[in-house]
């Protein structure tokens, strides 16, 4: 599932290993070519593409070049402004560009604000068609370990070979481990927005890309217009140690707002315990994949996370976790189908890019303790085996290299920042956007009630908001839409219809 420490009262004034303060880069353009998409449809659509080069290690001269894939979609209506709006994808791993124009076309979101202003997009380095390529065969691993879903101290061995396996071949080739982070990224924007010669921007970063937009505004205020942040993690969240307290605070969201629905009230008085259940079912008894591997309980829950993480499957958690409890071995492969691969299906992923992020600024031979006493908090969200130093473990394998304490330091900013944050969501709680708001004297919280994670592609009501916002930063834009939202119902029946609708 997506990753998701410590309060300081100073600020990153020191650059992060491999940022200089100044850097050169070049941008040249090259034809592009999507997935999923005709290739007549860039052109057709006024879609560029090319490649951002840039030093892996700004620090150091002699360090190895490399390719980050761009591509920018340009205004489309006659009122084009300036001052256009960089996408940052979440994750960390998670491909951007390939990612993203599949479903641009049918998009009800981003068509709107690319009538005004350019949009552009960069596969961050590590990740999607952006150089380094991590082993190909590290994924490959990892993806089998999840598909047999083996004992968890053999999962973790087996993952923990996989990285250390790659690491000397990655070093072999030049990588600098500690060019992988978040500093690093807002560098390479930096560098892009240069490139292309425009003066500043607004960034919109989501998940954990909310992490790289808080960093843009500590390190180049200047360069910023506006931020748009969506479902937020900031470098100072509590909660960098673990995912499971969110996950059961957002079980907790869910059965609040089913004892407002009186067909939800009656039918689901317990969820946890319902997850409880089917949990225990299928660690008694897993099912087999038909491909091979199995599906436990351990299993489960991480789908029940994926259905948590989306708006449009939350209503569907109480029936589906009922249906589980019940054995209904129908719901439960389909489900398996949906939400059960390695990437959840959020796109392409580097697990390799992603741990070394996560090692470097969030885990990594400091989470042992912390995990210990929410594995004891949750018990029902772990499994029985599970183990509290995994993360540390994985780190020492992989990247044992640490961020500077700075960076963990909260971010002050005064330029006009909107913080999105959702009622459901279990990766990046409302709680987060709340204390990265404490600090950003001109940021407005956007509570989107009956929302999971990225709340802010939700409906016209949040993207109004968006909208009025970008026209006018400095202005407090309206928020009254949002108290017109009605409670969320939650279906009792059409289970198997709705996972059907959502194949392909």
């Amino acid at each position: 599932m997506m990753i998701r420490t410590i309060l300081l009262l100073v600020l990153a004034a020191s650059a992060a290993p491999g940022v200089a303060a100044e850097t050169t880069a070049a941008f040249e353009p090259a034809p592009c070519k999507f997935e999923g998409v005709k290739a007549s449809w860039a052109k057709k659509n006024r879609v560029e593409c090319g490649w951002l080069n840039v030093r892996e290690s700004r620090d150091k001269p002699d360090s190895r070049k490399l390719k980050l894939w761009v591509a920018i979609a340009r205004a489309d209506g006659a009122d084009r402004r300036e001052d256009p709006i960089l996408y940052i994808q979440g994750g960390p791993g998670v491909a951007t560009v390939d990612y993203f124009f599949p479903y641009f076309p049918k998009s009800k979101t981003w068509p709107g604000f690319r009538k005004a202003r350019d949009m552009v997009f960069f596969d961050q380095r590590g990740t999607g068609r952006s150089q380094p390529a991590f082993c190909p065969e590290l994924n490959a691993t990892l993806a089998q370990v999840q598909q047999e879903a083996p004992p968890a101290r053999e999962a973790l061995d087996r993952s923990k070979a996989a990285y250390a396996a790659c690491r000397p071949k990655m070093l072999a080739q030049g990588m600098d481990f500690t060019a992988f982070n978040s500093t690093v990224t807002v560098e390479d924007a930096e560098d892009l927005r240069r490139a292309l010669g425009i003066a500043r921007w607004n960034v919109y970063g989501i998940s954990y890309g909310s992490l790289v937009g808080l960093e843009y505004l500590r390190r180049h205020p200047e360069s910023l217009r506006s931020t748009i942040l969506d479902s937020l993690f900031p470098p100072n969240s509590p909660f960098g140690a673990e995912q499971i307290g969110m996950t059961a605070a957002a079980y907790q969201a869910v059965q609040r707002a089913c004892t407002l629905d009186s067909g939800c009230r009656e039918r689901f008085p317990d969820i946890l315990g319902a997850l409880r259940q089917a949990v225990e079912r299928l660690d008694a008894a897993p099912l087999s994949r038909p491909e091979g591997g199995r599906i436990t309980g351990d299993t489960l829950r991480d789908i029940m996370w994926m259905m948590l993480v989306r708006t449009s499957t939350v209503p569907w958690v109480p029936l589906a976790l009922e249906r589980a409890a019940a054995g209904d071995e129908a719901v439960i492969r389909k489900l398996d189908a949906l939400y059960g691969g390695i990437d959840g299906g959020f796109g392409d992923i580097s697990e390799g890019q992603s741990l070394a992020v996560v090692c470097y600024e969030i885990f990594g031979g400091r989470t042992t303790d912390a995990r210990k006493m929410v594995f004891q908090r949750h018990p029902y969200l772990v499994a029985q085996d599970a183990i509290p130093s995994d993360y540390d473990e994985l780190c020492a394998s992989w990247q044992p290299q640490r961020a500077p304490l700075t960076f963990h330091a909260p971010v002050f900013s005064e330029v006009p920042t909107l913080l999105y944050g959702g009622e459901f969501d279990p990766a990046t709680p409302y709680d987060d956007a709340v204390l990265a708001a404490k600090n950003l004297p001109n940021g407005t919280l956007v509570y989107v009630k009956g929302a999971s994670h990225a709340a802010f592609a939700l409906d016209d009501c949040t993207r109004g908001i968006a909208h009025a916002f970008l026209d006018a930063p400095s202005k407090q834009p309206d928020l009254g839409c949002l108290a017109q939202r009605k409670d969320t119902v939650f279906p009792t029946e059409g289970l198997m219809e709705f996972l059907a609708s959502q194949e392909g």
